[in-house]
């Protein structure tokens, strides 16, 4: 990657690379020490749906190419890895698996490790990125911002596709930044790979990477210099091939990723002043509403015109990103990972412009001393932080827990369950994959996406045919749908009860 230029010797911590070096180092072992921390804990502390999705589908991936397994956990393994529908490419489930079998162990930390490395690497092409757009002074506000914001240390552990997209973005962006100061055929084959990998590790990531690259380039080149250079070309082939290719494939020959952009497009919520104030209430909670304005404020700093479009970009891409998603960005968190290296980099300028002033400070030694002192302190508060929300959530009891469900159960039970994270705690666990009865909040999704209300009884009827069980582990939702708690309770037996679970005989009426 690029050093920064002679230009930005005066920034504060550009004027000792010792002190440079020292500062990144510190940073970087604390951003990944954090999030390895309770490295061995389940992967229920975000988003446990979507993580456990990722955890099924490694381990059939893995049971698949361990033919010496268990034959029935190796053939449910494969069952559960064939149930979970298309949706990005199997990408970072398939080196979670790799890994598993070159360590002879479904270790579902390895993904943890994984992810929080992703996030490190986007954090050095980060560091990068802003020093050239800036000074090295704004490169360590926006990677000090990256690392440490609370809700990206926990999202950034997830096993889910999102920290691995935004090492793609960052490293895209760093990459095309990389190629307009060089102009070479290299570079532009690298910017183009880069951000085409990081469209196809999930398709979202269109939104900064498109917004971002195309303010830059008009307003650097204008629209007819641009068309006429080759070199623009081949970054936009490279970039959107593998996504289309992958879409094409998803939709025209296996036909099961069409099913996925149903429901994504709610543009009648866009009339809804309360979608903007949740919109707003969410986000803010989560990147800090200070963040957020300095950041903003941060993309007049730019020293140049076309910087300054490449901010505007990343900004207007985050809100087309969310317009676009209208439902999901005020119920899904993850779905605001784009949005911290969006605000990291759009500090960049607002670090350079701070520090700056402090070149003049005496004497020299102390003044460094001092604020890296004080940058340290900074950080080392949200460290703990984050350690003590980390500290305060231990899920180890999980697994045994659906252990003994699956085993009251029976491998072999058909079994229909109102259970926690659409089933995948009962599938991953217990070894046993559920028909899931929707809970309130899905019912509500169904109607707006305009769907008829369900008629429980005949519903039920449906999904419960030819099942052996009804199980319920989310009881405060059971008491919620007053129908159904009606309809188990006055036609069938409890077969077993226990803590926190209830299951129904379903093989013959009282």
């Amino acid at each position: 990657m690029d050093h920064y230029s002679d230009k930005y010797n005066g920034s504060f911590f550009g004027q000792s690379r010792l002190l440079l070096g020292l500062v990144m180092f510190v940073m970087f072992s604390l951003g990944l020490g954090i999030r390895l921390y309770d490295l061995t804990d389940e992967p229920l502390d975000f988003h446990p749906t979507r993580q456990l999705r990722s955890a099924i589908m490694a381990r059939g991936m893995y049971y698949y190419l361990s033919p010496s397994a268990p034959e029935w956990e190796r053939q449910r393994a494969i069952e559960q890895l064939a149930g979970e529908s298309l949706i990005e490419p199997p990408i970072f489930e398939s080196v979670v698996a790799l890994t598993y079998r070159l360590i002879g162990s479904d270790a579902v930390w390895v993904a943890r490790l994984y992810a929080s490395l992703f996030w490190i690497i986007g954090g050095v092409a980060l560091f990068f990125l802003a020093s050239a757009m800036t000074s090295p002074d704004g490169g360590v506000l926006a990677t000090a911002y990256y690392l440490f914001v609370p809700f990206g240390v926990i999202a950034s552990r997830s096993f889910q596709p999102d920290p691995l997209m935004v090492m793609f973005i960052l490293l895209a962006l760093w990459a095309f930044y990389r190629w307009y100061r060089q102009q070479s055929w290299k570079s532009a084959i690298l910017a183009g790979v880069l951000a085409g990998i990081a469209l196809f590790v999930k398709a979202v990531a269109l939104f900064p990477v498109l917004f971002a690259l195309a303010a830059f380039i008009l307003v650097a080149r204008g629209l007819r210099k641009a068309i006429r250079d080759p070199q623009i070309w081949v970054i936009a082939l490279l970039a959107a091939l593998p996504v289309l290719a992958y879409h094409i494939y998803g939709v025209y020959v296996l036909g099961s990723l069409e099913s996925q952009f149903a429901g994504r497009f709610f543009p009648e919520m866009w009339r809804d002043l309360g979608f903007y104030l949740r919109w707003e209430d969410w986000v803010t909670g989560l990147v800090g509403y200070g963040a957020i304005m300095a950041a903003v404020l941060g993309v007049f700093l730019f020293p140049t015109p076309p910087l300054r479009a490449f901010g505007i970009g990343l900004w207007v891409g985050y809100w087309v990103y969310g317009m676009t998603f209208a439902y999901h960005i005020t119920t899904h968190s993850y779905y605001h990972l784009p949005l911290i290296p969006i605000i990291a980099i759009t500090l960049a300028p607002l670090g350079a412009v701070l520090f700056r002033p402090l070149t003049l400070l005496k004497p020299v030694l102390l003044t460094r001393v001092f604020v890296s002192g004080v940058l340290l302190f900074a950080i080392l508060i949200q460290v703990w932080n984050v350690r003590v929300d980390l500290a305060e959530d231990n899920f180890r009891d999980e697994p045994a827990y659906w252990r003994q469900i699956g085993e009251v159960l029976g491998r072999d039970a058909s079994v229909i369950a109102l259970t926690q994270d659409y089933g995948n705690r009962l599938a991953y666990y217990g070894w046993i994959t559920p028909k899931v009865w929707l809970p309130l909040g899905h019912l509500n999704y169904r109607k707006l996406q305009g769907k008829p209300p369900l008629e429980v009884q005949q519903w039920f009827a449906e999904k419960t045919g030819n099942k052996d069980f009804f199980l319920v582990t989310m009881l405060d939702q059971l008491d919620r749908q007053p129908e159904l708690k009606d309809l188990l309770y006055d036609n069938y037996a409890v077969f077993s009860e226990g803590d926190g679970y209830i299951i129904f005989d379903l093989r013959q009426l009282k």
